[in-house]
Order: structure tokens, then C-alpha cells, then sequence
């Protein structure tokens, strides 16, 4: 397993942030913006396969596991980008390839809109261009009543997710009974070939993160739009979705791909929204020959030289 250092770093508004630093090569820099309630972690096998050949960085978002609480109150998206180029610039990353998972796709697409020279390319996976509330389960609630009502109700969820806080240590207890993941896999919110104990770990993680900081960045993501930005992205961009997403549906990386000029898509099937830890391999090697044909990197030739 590669060693990934945790570097300390104070972010535009006095936030501190902690950024990750592993790997090395010849290959340009990879920047990972993590999903919401991901970290580092979750980019073992990425990690893994990609630090021979490149540098990656990344960090925790404010607020969220061993980053601190933003300075004032601001958990936006846009602030999350100036997050991650803080953490590039106290790096010394001058120019990267940005790699978004879920929440970390529109992450990628408000850095790319404020420091469009410091962008090589795009590899968005398992994410959206727009308020990504108003399409999580599409198919399931297109009919329903409720689906207006999905952002007032987790707004009032955010005013009392303090109250949640006794309760964590049994729900972490919870996700790591077998019968939870056996459950989660028969409704399809999760893949047969997920790595089941990379899965709860992370969601064990995720089960004992401050709620009030975790609903306050849902709440922004859900009011995040990047779909004016599309037709202006001429970086090399390659989509990324599970045919079986129902956070982030597949017709939402369809019409990325339609809009952005540079753009292709690999849709994978049997994939739900945890595509890197149910198919890393194909992944792998789909960003790998992206890397190549579109920027001109041979990380193979590199090993083999």
C-alpha cells in the first residue's frame, strides 16, 4: 500500500484543512476531490494504481474528518474549490488532472471555472453538472409527491442533526452487521462486486462524522449548478457512471457528454454510485488509457523503460 503523508494547511479563510500527499513519477499531478462524506480512504486502489506513476493529492473537505470547521459558515461548493487550491498551492501543484467522485465531480467542474489554466483534464465519476437533489432517484420518484418537497425537508434535518449524536455509535454498530450490506445489495444501492469490507469501513466513518457540518454541505451541494459551465469546457474530460446509479443517474453523464465538447463516457454495467470500489479495475485502466490518447501520458511505457 502506498504511504500517503498528512500535510496541515490553512485555507483562504483562515479553515484548516488537512491535505494528503502521496506518490510520485513522471506523470502529471492527479488532484482527487472526494464524494460527500469520503476521504482519502476511499481512493485505496486508485492510489495504489496510479502513485507509481503520478503524484496525488487531496484533502478532507472543511468540516469533515481531520479537517476543522469552516472558519465562519460557509460549507458551499464554491468554497470546497478554493479548498483544493489552497491545498494545491501550499503543495506546490501548479497545473493537475482533476478526478471528482460524486459530490467531488461539481467540486471539480467550480475549480475548473475559477482556475481554468491550472486544469489538464477531467475524470468525473459517478456525478452531475446540476442540483444533484433534484435527480437522485429519478425513476423511483418521478411521480411523487414528495420529490418538491426533498429540500425543505432536509433543510429542517440540518436544524436538528445535532440530536443524531447520541445515537452514532449504534449506527455505526449497525452498518457493520452483515445483514445491513446484504440488505443494501438486495434493494441495488450497491453492486455484488462491491469490496465489502472497504464499504463499511468507510461507512462506518461516515456513520461518525459531525451531522450538523455533513447536512450543511448537503444542503449547498443541493444547491449547486455547473450546467451554464459546460459548454465552455474545451479540457479533455472523460464520464464515468454506473448504469445502476440511482444518486447520480446514468442520463445525467449522458448529457455531460453531450454538452461538453472534449467529452466521453464509459458506462459501466451492474454500476451503482460506488463504482471505484465495486469495478476499480476497469477504472483503472479506462482512466489509464484516457491519460494516454488524450494527454499523451504512457504510464505503462513509463514502468517498462
Amino acid at each position: 500500500m502506498i504511504e500517503i503523508r498528512h500535510i496541515p494547511v490553512r485555507s483562504h479563510d483562515g479553515t484548516e484543512l488537512m491535505g494528503y500527499d502521496c506518490g510520485g513519477g513522471p506523470g502529471p499531478t492527479i488532484v482527487l476531490a472526494n464524494g460527500l462524506g469520503g476521504n482519502i480512504d476511499a481512493w485505496r486502489y486508485f492510489t495504489d494504481f496510479f502513485g507509481p506513476k503520478h503524484r496525488i493529492i487531496s484533502w478532507d473537505y472543511r468540516g469533515l474528518y481531520r479537517s476543522g470547521p469552516a472558519a465562519g459558515s460557509d460549507y458551499s461548493v464554491a468554497t470546497h474549490a478554493d479548498d483544493g487550491v489552497a491545498v494545491m498551492d501550499a503543495l506546490g501543484v501548479d497545473k493537475a488532472i482533476l478526478v471528482g467522485w460524486s459530490m467531488g465531480v461539481q467540486v471539480s467542474f467550480e475549480v475548473l471555472r475559477r482556475h481554468a489554466a491550472r486544469v489538464l483534464g477531467l475524470v468525473m465519476i459517478n456525478g452531475t453538472f446540476g442540483r444533484p437533489l433534484a435527480t437522485a432517484f429519478a425513476p423511483l420518484l418521478k411521480t411523487s409527491p414528495i420529490k418538491p418537497l426533498i429540500p425543505a425537508i432536509l433543510r429542517g434535518v440540518e436544524a436538528v442533526a445535532f440530536l443524531a449524536e447520541p445515537g452514532q455509535p449504534y449506527a455505526q454498530r449497525l452498518v457493520q452487521i452483515k445483514v445491513s450490506l446484504t440488505v443494501l445489495k438486495a434493494l441495488g444501492l450497491v453492486s455484488q462486486t462491491l469490496d465489502d469490507k472497504m464499504f463499511v469501513e468507510l461507512a462506518t466513518q461516515v456513520a461518525g462524522l459531525n451531522m450538523t457540518r455533513y447536512m450543511a454541505i448537503l444542503n449547498s451541494l443541493g444547491d449547486h449548478c455547473a450546467e451554464a459551465l459546460l459548454p465552455q469546457i474545451d479540457k479533455p474530460t472523460l464520464i464515468i457512471s454506473g448504469d445502476r446509479d440511482l444518486f447520480t443517474p446514468v442520463q445525467q453523464s449522458r448529457e455531460m457528454v453531450r454538452r461538453i465538447a472534449e467529452a466521453e463516457l464509459l458506462v459501466i454495467p451492474s454500476g451503482t454510485h460506488y463504482t471505484p470500489l465495486e469495478f476499480p479495475e476497469l477504472i483503472h485502466l479506462r482512466v489509464q488509457k484516457f491519460l494516454r490518447e488524450r494527454l499523451g501520458f504512457d504510464g505503462e511505457a513509463v514502468l517498462a523503460a
